[in-house]
């Protein structure tokens, strides 16, 4: 995880040689009024002598550690700065969380034609001298390839194109980084994959200043996908972000879990389809969970896999299905039992977003964060308790704060374990007791978020009668949800027998072992098989609807 924006002070540039940085750098640096330092240069400058002459009498090793010296030094000083960074200053991963630690780092790009042509201006450049049009052309292409793996290391990329002067493209930079001031952090996944997590209020009107850092504004066909409560909820910022997309078209799914189907996802398959979407086509998810959902899915596996990008429009997806690309339909059977691990490009939490949410809906998300504390962070639980006021007001500043520190806890999660093979199984506390409760009110009663509130109560319960988790921690729980209003009983009543078959097809199981997340302290929680089934009946009782 790589976390938020309070300590960025310095612009970070890399990208292939030719590729602008010198120039745009400088130039930016100038706009801003900062002080632009190539580093190279200054090494040399340091040296007495050329980087060339460095390699040639003291070798790659001995460069290699003047660069990171340099670089940590600059890293550590607090006056703003625009650097400049060496080719091959990335491939050293103490320099690249030097740099994470301390500034954003941006890409420069151009093709590899245009980059070719810039370097035979001068043909002196020590790898590309003496080389024909052919062979140096051919050797950008390979050594592209090659530092890919470097250069995706970057917060996000420009192009440095010839039909634009360096000054323009200094400005479309400042103008993303005002964007950019948003960023809280990055998911960085145990398979390798990294994407940023934005955090603020109206970031949807700016849209466009993500995509165009993408890369994807040039090269893909997008697709909006809603539902049609979000869609006449929030239909002017719909249009804002359809306008920014290249003005593309919107594709509605019918509000609801009890419409996340294969057949309703079959329908957007369809309509992208007719609508001649190829593979270079990109979903915009705008909506909450359950269309967050089925979209990621449908891009995981419309034409092998496009791109998507998760828009969240409800407090529960903020904090929750936006983050860690788990994507899913519901079966018959079960909830979620057909998906893919599949992650979003970006996530944009747009506090605006949650004006139209009613209050039931709040406290779905809310009902989450509370599981966070528990599950992983007894400091987050207690803030939540000293701002039950502040949180039930909605206060902005606290809500960012609940939104960042819920995030930055998946994204933790996430990083160690992507595809649920160990620790990302705490992320399923309540979820068990909660996935049985909505399926038992056929997904009309309790959103995803009250059912997981009233199965936290559940699984406390049963951690008690197990022996695991104390009576007064288990009222300390209930104390904070009762508090933000969560509910203390199920408005029905459980029929014990057939909960127990619903959890017994729960996709957590393992084999014929029944898997549950209970806590053993705040901030703590096991993953325990088998427990005796008496207790999971007994469990129940603590929610079940008084008798009249």
């Amino acid at each position: 995880m790589n976390s938020n924006n309070s300590n960025k002070k310095h612009i970070y540039f890399t990208g292939f040689m030719a590729s602008g940085k010198s120039r745009v750098g400088r130039c930016l640096a100038e706009r801003l009024n900062v002080q632009f330092i190539d580093t190279d240069t200054l090494i040399a400058e340091n040296a007495g002598k050329s980087i060339s002459e460095i390699f040639a009498e003291d070798g790659e090793a001995v460069f290699r550690k003047m660069e990171k010296d340099l670089i940590q030094t600059l890293a550590e000083d607090s006056t703003p700065k625009v650097i400049s960074l060496g080719g091959g200053a990335l491939s050293q991963e103490c320099i690249v969380e030097a740099i994470r630690s301390s500034g954003t780092l941006i890409r420069l790009w151009a093709s590899p034609e245009v980059l070719s042509e810039r370097i035979a201006r001068k043909n002196t450049r020590p790898l590309m001298a003496g080389l024909s049009d052919e062979e140096r052309l051919a050797k950008i292409k390979t050594m592209l390839k090659e530092r890919e793996c470097w250069y995706s290391k970057a917060d996000f990329s420009v192009e440095s194109s010839n039909d634009y002067p360096e000054y323009v493209v200094a400005e479309k930079i400042i103008q993303i980084l005002k964007f950019w001031k948003s960023y809280a952090l990055s998911v960085e996944t145990s398979s390798g994959e990294r994407y940023p997590i934005f955090i603020g209020k109206n970031l949807l009107s700016h849209l466009g200043c993500l995509l165009e850092t993408t890369g994807l504004i040039k090269t893909h066909k997008f697709l909006v996908c809603t539902d049609t409560t979000v869609a006449k909820a929030q239909s002017r910022t719909l249009d804002k972000i359809r306008r920014q997309a290249s003005d593309c078209p919107v594709f509605k799914f019918r509000a609801g879990e009890i419409n996340k189907t294969l057949s309703s996802l079959n329908q957007l398959y369809s309509y992208m389809l007719h609508r001649e979407f190829g593979r270079k086509s990109c979903l915009l998810q705008f909506s909450g969970g359950v269309v967050g959902d089925m979209a990621g899915f449908g891009a995981a596996t419309y034409q092998r896999g496009i791109p998507f990008i998760q828009l969240p429009t409800t407090l529960l997806s903020m904090v929750d299905s936006s983050v860690g690309g788990k994507v899913a339909v519901n079966h018959p059977a079960g909830k979620n039992m057909i998906g893919a691990f599949y992650q979003p490009k970006a996530v944009v939490c747009d506090l605006g977003a949650l004006a139209t949410l009613a209050e039931n809906e709040i406290q779905a998300g809310i009902a989450e964060i509370v599981k966070y504390g528990v599950i992983y962070d007894l400091d987050f639980f207690a803030y939540m308790e000293s701002h039950i006021e502040q949180i039930k007001e909605k206060n902005e500043e606290v809500l960012k704060k609940l939104i960042h520190r819920s995030c930055s806890i998946k994204a933790e999660v996430v990083g160690i374990d992507e595809k649920e093979n160990g620790l990302r199984a705490i992320l399923n506390y309540g979820h068990t007791f909660g996935h049985a409760i909505e399926k038992l009110s056929n997904y009309k009663t309790y959103s995803h978020g009250i059912a997981v509130s009233l199965g936290m109560r559940v699984a406390a319960r049963a951690a008690v009668l197990l022996g695991i988790f104390s009576e007064a921690e288990e009222k300390r729980q209930n104390d904070l949800l009762n508090a933000l209003g969560l509910p203390e009983k199920a408005c029905f009543e459980i029929d014990v027998n057939a909960a127990w078959q619903a959890m017994g097809v729960d996709k957590k199981a393992e084999k014929n072992n029944r898997v549950y997340i209970l806590p053993t302290c705040i901030g703590h929680v096991e993953k325990i098989s088998n427990i005796p089934e008496d207790i999971v009946r007994n469990a129940w009782s603590v929610i079940q609807k008084e008798q009249v």
